[in-house]
């Protein structure tokens, strides 16, 4: 066996990690350059260190790690076989780790271990299984796009060959895991809940969160030493997003006394044991009082140091438009969990907050064609035609319609502005024009080179939300042609520009002020997963929770005549059939549940283990 001898980053209390074989192995490589080549001609497919009788058996303690065991298997007559298992693990010592060594040593036991990951896949993909009229619209509803979320609810941006989770600059975010629960609820409830517990352990008591913390010691932060410099010490749109998870858990799981758990507020200044705890209900609250409470001239929320668009970074009082409306949305989730409640009480204090900041951004924020992203400190707004470079910005137009800041004009006036002024063959970049050089009052946006990350890159995570807000508009053919432009499975014959994965979406491509337009950079851990599965299976097929059961809302192509989903609720299945036959977007004319007309086209909760036939007829 080779043991690495390098305490691992991600686990710092274990000691070893290694790599094992059952069967005897001759020499060993951990360095990749000594594997490959030190050459411009040592590849993966012809590695030069095979050339050699031999590996060099060399134990890297530095650079880049890889680990590589040669078997020497003699020759093998026709029909003989060998089966070679290796396994790569941490442990605190060898001792430990060799009782699990041993037991994948036997063949019979990974023939075990790997069916019962087949199984694994099989119940969790099995929640919701579309049938569409586009293969690769069902390939990445079905399977892609769920495993991606999966893999961004374990390692968050934690651990990826693109970020590092330690120490200050980077851990669990409480913006990207909220998110990131979001598009596990319907596969895996259980883990969900469990790391929204942790994220709302990190909310502050005066309502805002800590930006991020370390899953292993749960010591959580601000940020790093930017937003100290800066002035600030919360960023303006973190808090809200829990509210967000947290209505759409219970809308999926009817898990309503998660509300009454009992959570303390974090104090870096106490131990935990003597932190002050709260129920669950009152962490959401006090979030939505935080924004109340924070606001600038324009009476819309204070940025801090950043909103969802970190590298934005406006110094004192600046205010974000984006984080309006966000609060807008967290209160209509509000809203909709307190009448469910029978609290009037509290859902009309939501409404006249919710209108309170309508009129503010209506007032303010209006630019002719589009709504302004920031103001400034002295009131000069970002994201304005009055702009030379920053004119406009996505995430103010598709926002305003996901938290019903937008009048019914203004609204598909901004949607225009976004098709017209945003959109590629690629996706739908983030702002434009690019900055073209260094800008100290806006911060980080401008250090990025025209067409990259979010100076007018194609930031993928901001694309659902694009296609969310076309749905709620009516407009279906739009909301598709958004998804099928980001769809990573439509670049597999367009690999060596793409350069990612052609199953995963990546969290930004480089936009069309970019001479490399349409290379993907920071594949797998992206919100840009979760929001994505979000908006094909809760908008663009429509079928999505709500507190009293599972509504029925499509928004399709119009040439798209039938659809057949397969949706696992609350323990029940309800087999549906969608039929489209005058070639409407947006619309139910009838729906039944085994035979039976529905006043309303919400589903009600089945029993569990029982299958519903569910009959809908779009229409207008």
């Amino acid at each position: 066996r080779l043991v690495l001898r390098e305490y691992p980053f991600f686990k710092r209390d274990m000691a070893i990690n290694y790599h094992t074989s059952n069967l005897p192995v001759s020499s060993f490589q951990t360095d990749r350059k000594l594997f490959l080549g030190d050459n411009e001609y040592g590849t993966w497919q012809k590695p030069l260190e095979l050339l050699n009788s031999q590996l060099s058996n060399f134990e890297s303690v530095r650079g880049d790690n890889i680990s590589a065991l040669l078997h020497e298997l003699g020759t093998l007559q026709p029909g003989d076989e060998k089966t070679i298992i290796t396994q790569l693990g941490q442990a605190d010592s060898i001792e430990l780790a060799m009782p699990s060594i041993e037991k994948y040593r036997d063949p019979q036991n990974v023939a075990k271990a790997l069916a019962d990951q087949a199984e694994f896949w099989t119940q969790f993909l099995s929640t919701f299984v579309v049938e569409s009229p586009d293969p690769a619209f069902n390939s990445m509803v079905n399977i892609h796009n769920p495993r991606q979320c999966h893999t961004t609810l374990n390692w968050s941006r934690y651990l990826s060959l693109y970020q590092l989770g330690l120490g200050t600059a980077r851990g669990i975010g409480f913006r990207d895991s909220s998110q990131d629960c979001m598009g596990v609820l319907m596969s895996a409830p259980k883990e969900a809940k469990a790391l929204l517990s942790k994220i709302i352990s990190t909310q502050k008591a005066d309502g805002s969160g800590m930006h991020q913390f370390n899953p292993i010691t749960m010591e959580a932060n601000e940020g790093d030493s930017r937003e100290e410099a800066h002035g600030h010490k919360f960023y303006g749109d973190d808090h809200l997003w829990i509210v967000l998870a947290v209505c759409h858990y219970l809308k999926e799981t009817g898990d309503y006394g998660f509300l009454d758990e009992e959570i303390a507020y974090y104090d870096g200044a106490v131990s935990a044991e003597k932190r002050i705890k709260a129920p669950v209900f009152d962490h959401l609250k006090r979030a939505l009082n935080f924004t109340k409470t924070h606001l600038g001239q324009h009476k819309l929320p204070l940025l801090g140091f950043a909103d969802w668009n970190d590298t934005v970074n406006l110094p004192g009082q600046a205010e974000s438009v984006f984080i309006a409306c966000q609060y807008g949305r967290a209160l209509n989730d509000m809203i909709d969990l307190a009448t469910f409640k029978s609290d009037s009480t509290l859902a009309d204090t939501y409404r006249a907050d919710h209108a309170t900041m309508k009129e503010s951004v209506n007032a303010a924020c209006w630019d002719g064609d589009w709504y302004v992203r920031y103001f400034q400190e002295d009131g000069v707004p970002l994201g304005s035609h009055k702009n030379k470079k920053g004119q406009l910005f996505l995430n103010a137009q598709s926002w305003s319609i996901l938290g019903g800041m937008a009048t019914t004009e203004r609204a598909s006036k901004a949607m225009q502005s976004v098709m017209d002024k945003l959109n590629t063959e690629f996706g739908i970049k983030l702002s434009t024009p690019g900055y073209d050089h260094f800008e100290p009052r806006y911060g980080g946006v401008s250090t990025y080179p025209p067409g990259a990350k979010e100076n007018g890159g194609i930031f993928l995570h901001a694309n659902p939300w694009a296609m969310i807000a076309e749905t709620m508009l009516g407009n279906g053919d739009r909301a598709y042609q958004y998804y099928n432009q980001i769809n990573p499975a439509a670049r597999n014959e367009d690999i060596d520009r793409f350069e990612c994965e052609p199953y995963v979406y990546p969290q930004n491509i480089l936009g069309d002020e970019h001479p490399q337009f349409g290379l993907g950079r920071n594949s797998w851990l992206s919100g840009t997963s979760s929001w994505t599965y979000q908006a094909a299976t809760l908008y663009i097929c429509g079928i999505r929770p709500v507190h009293g059961g599972l509504l029925i809302d499509p928004c399709l192509p119009n040439a798209w005549s039938t659809l057949k989903v397969r949706r696992v609720f609350r323990g029940a299945t309800y087999e549906i059939v969608i039929s489209n036959p005058h070639g409407v977007s947006k619309g139910v004319k009838t729906v039944q549940i085994d035979g039976k007309a529905l006043e309303s086209a919400v589903l009600p909760v089945g029993t569990p283990g029982q299958t519903y036939q569910v009959s809908v007829t779009m229409g207008h």
